[in-house]
Protein backbone atom coordinates (compact mmCIF):
# COMPACT_ATOMS: atom_id res chain seq x y z
CA UNK A 1 0.00 0.00 0.00
CA UNK A 2 2.39 2.23 0.56
CA UNK A 3 3.92 2.55 -3.00
CA UNK A 4 0.15 2.58 -4.24
CA UNK A 5 -0.42 5.68 -2.04
CA UNK A 6 1.91 8.49 -3.92
CA UNK A 7 0.36 7.06 -7.67
CA UNK A 8 -3.21 6.89 -5.95
CA UNK A 9 -2.82 10.48 -4.89
CA UNK A 10 -1.39 11.76 -8.50
CA UNK A 11 -4.24 9.98 -10.56
CA UNK A 12 -6.67 12.26 -8.30
CA UNK A 13 -4.68 15.10 -8.40
CA UNK A 14 -4.99 14.44 -12.47
CA UNK A 15 -8.44 14.04 -12.34
CA UNK A 16 -8.72 17.22 -10.01
CA UNK A 17 -6.91 19.16 -12.82
CA UNK A 18 -9.38 17.23 -15.14
CA UNK A 19 -12.35 18.37 -13.40
CA UNK A 20 -11.89 21.89 -13.47
CA UNK A 21 -10.46 22.05 -17.06
CA UNK A 22 -13.88 20.24 -17.64
CA UNK A 23 -15.42 22.69 -20.35
CA UNK A 24 -19.50 22.85 -19.51
CA UNK A 25 -19.97 26.30 -19.59
CA UNK A 26 -18.62 30.04 -18.09
CA UNK A 27 -15.34 29.52 -16.33
CA UNK A 28 -15.58 25.49 -16.60
CA UNK A 29 -19.31 25.51 -14.69
CA UNK A 30 -17.89 26.75 -11.98
CA UNK A 31 -19.70 30.50 -12.87
CA UNK A 32 -23.19 28.83 -12.54
CA UNK A 33 -25.34 32.13 -12.98
CA UNK A 34 -22.94 33.18 -15.87
CA UNK A 35 -22.28 36.72 -14.54
CA UNK A 36 -18.14 36.66 -15.08
CA UNK A 37 -16.98 36.19 -11.51
CA UNK A 38 -17.25 32.96 -9.71
CA UNK A 39 -18.38 33.55 -5.59
CA UNK A 40 -17.05 31.20 -3.16
CA UNK A 41 -20.87 29.12 -2.79
CA UNK A 42 -20.27 28.38 -7.05
CA UNK A 43 -16.53 27.32 -5.88
CA UNK A 44 -17.57 24.96 -3.19
CA UNK A 45 -20.22 23.04 -5.52
CA UNK A 46 -18.27 22.90 -8.13
CA UNK A 47 -16.07 21.22 -5.91
CA UNK A 48 -18.75 19.46 -4.38
CA UNK A 49 -19.60 18.44 -7.73
CA UNK A 50 -15.98 17.04 -8.65
CA UNK A 51 -15.99 14.88 -5.88
CA UNK A 52 -19.20 13.00 -6.35
CA UNK A 53 -18.12 12.06 -9.99
CA UNK A 54 -15.03 10.78 -8.19
CA UNK A 55 -17.06 8.85 -5.77
CA UNK A 56 -19.02 6.94 -7.85
CA UNK A 57 -20.05 4.53 -4.76
CA UNK A 58 -21.05 7.76 -3.45
CA UNK A 59 -20.04 6.60 0.71
CA UNK A 60 -18.02 9.63 0.97
CA UNK A 61 -14.55 9.13 0.52
CA UNK A 62 -12.34 8.76 -2.47
CA UNK A 63 -10.61 5.02 -1.83
CA UNK A 64 -7.89 2.92 -3.23
CA UNK A 65 -10.03 1.14 -5.55
CA UNK A 66 -11.78 4.47 -7.19
CA UNK A 67 -8.64 5.95 -7.70
CA UNK A 68 -6.97 2.76 -9.57
CA UNK A 69 -10.47 2.81 -11.42
CA UNK A 70 -9.87 6.65 -12.10
CA UNK A 71 -6.10 5.67 -12.99
CA UNK A 72 -6.93 2.78 -15.42
CA UNK A 73 -9.46 5.64 -17.19
CA UNK A 74 -7.35 8.72 -17.52
CA UNK A 75 -4.63 5.95 -18.89
CA UNK A 76 -7.16 5.16 -21.09
CA UNK A 77 -7.84 8.67 -22.22
CA UNK A 78 -4.34 9.20 -22.91
CA UNK A 79 -4.11 6.78 -25.21
CA UNK A 80 -6.69 7.95 -27.23
CA UNK A 81 -5.09 11.33 -27.82
CA UNK A 82 -1.72 10.83 -27.31
CA UNK A 83 -0.88 14.39 -27.82
CA UNK A 84 -2.94 15.13 -24.61
CA UNK A 85 -0.64 16.17 -21.38
CA UNK A 86 2.36 15.97 -23.64
CA UNK A 87 5.87 17.37 -21.06
CA UNK A 88 3.66 16.09 -17.97
CA UNK A 89 4.57 13.43 -15.16
CA UNK A 90 2.45 11.36 -13.35
CA UNK A 91 0.32 13.78 -11.24
CA UNK A 92 0.70 16.85 -14.07
CA UNK A 93 2.80 18.54 -11.26
CA UNK A 94 -0.21 18.27 -8.69
CA UNK A 95 0.55 15.22 -6.74
CA UNK A 96 1.53 17.42 -3.44
CA UNK A 97 -1.49 18.75 -3.78
CA UNK A 98 -3.57 16.00 -3.62
CA UNK A 99 -1.21 14.74 -0.37
CA UNK A 100 -2.27 18.12 0.94
CA UNK A 101 -6.17 16.75 1.14
CA UNK A 102 -5.52 13.74 2.85
CA UNK A 103 -5.52 15.99 5.94
CA UNK A 104 -5.27 12.82 8.42
CA UNK A 105 -3.04 11.18 6.19
CA UNK A 106 -4.92 7.49 6.00
CA UNK A 107 -4.91 6.94 2.42
CA UNK A 108 -8.04 8.14 2.15
CA UNK A 109 -9.73 11.61 0.66
CA UNK A 110 -12.74 12.54 2.36
CA UNK A 111 -15.41 15.34 1.08
CA UNK A 112 -14.77 17.29 4.15
CA UNK A 113 -10.82 16.81 3.07
CA UNK A 114 -11.43 18.27 -0.50
CA UNK A 115 -13.95 20.72 0.61
CA UNK A 116 -11.35 22.47 3.13
CA UNK A 117 -8.72 22.04 0.59
CA UNK A 118 -10.99 23.97 -2.04
CA UNK A 119 -12.01 26.79 0.72
CA UNK A 120 -8.40 27.21 1.72
CA UNK A 121 -7.67 27.52 -2.58
CA UNK A 122 -10.64 29.71 -2.75
CA UNK A 123 -8.84 32.12 -0.23
CA UNK A 124 -5.71 32.35 -1.90
CA UNK A 125 -6.72 32.78 -5.25
CA UNK A 126 -9.32 35.89 -3.48
CA UNK A 127 -6.54 38.49 -3.86
CA UNK A 128 -8.73 41.77 -3.47
CA UNK A 129 -10.43 39.14 -0.47
CA UNK A 130 -14.33 40.40 -1.38
CA UNK A 131 -15.34 36.75 -1.37
CA UNK A 132 -15.62 36.42 -5.41
CA UNK A 133 -13.12 35.94 -8.15
CA UNK A 134 -12.74 38.18 -10.77
CA UNK A 135 -11.64 36.93 -14.08
CA UNK A 136 -8.16 37.89 -13.11
CA UNK A 137 -8.39 36.17 -10.32
CA UNK A 138 -9.53 33.30 -11.52
CA UNK A 139 -6.98 30.35 -12.67
CA UNK A 140 -6.10 30.00 -16.42
CA UNK A 141 -7.38 26.95 -18.47
CA UNK A 142 -4.77 24.20 -18.71
CA UNK A 143 -4.98 21.97 -22.17
CA UNK A 144 -7.25 21.38 -24.12
CA UNK A 145 -10.69 20.38 -23.03
CA UNK A 146 -11.71 17.15 -22.00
Amino acid sequence: MSRFLPTALAVLSLASVAGLAHAQGPRFNQDANGDGVISAEEFDNAAKARFQRMDPNHDGVIDAGELDAMRKRMEERRAERPDAGQGQGPGGGGGGMMAAMDADHDGKVTEAEVLAASKARFARLDADKNGMLSEAEQPARRGPPN
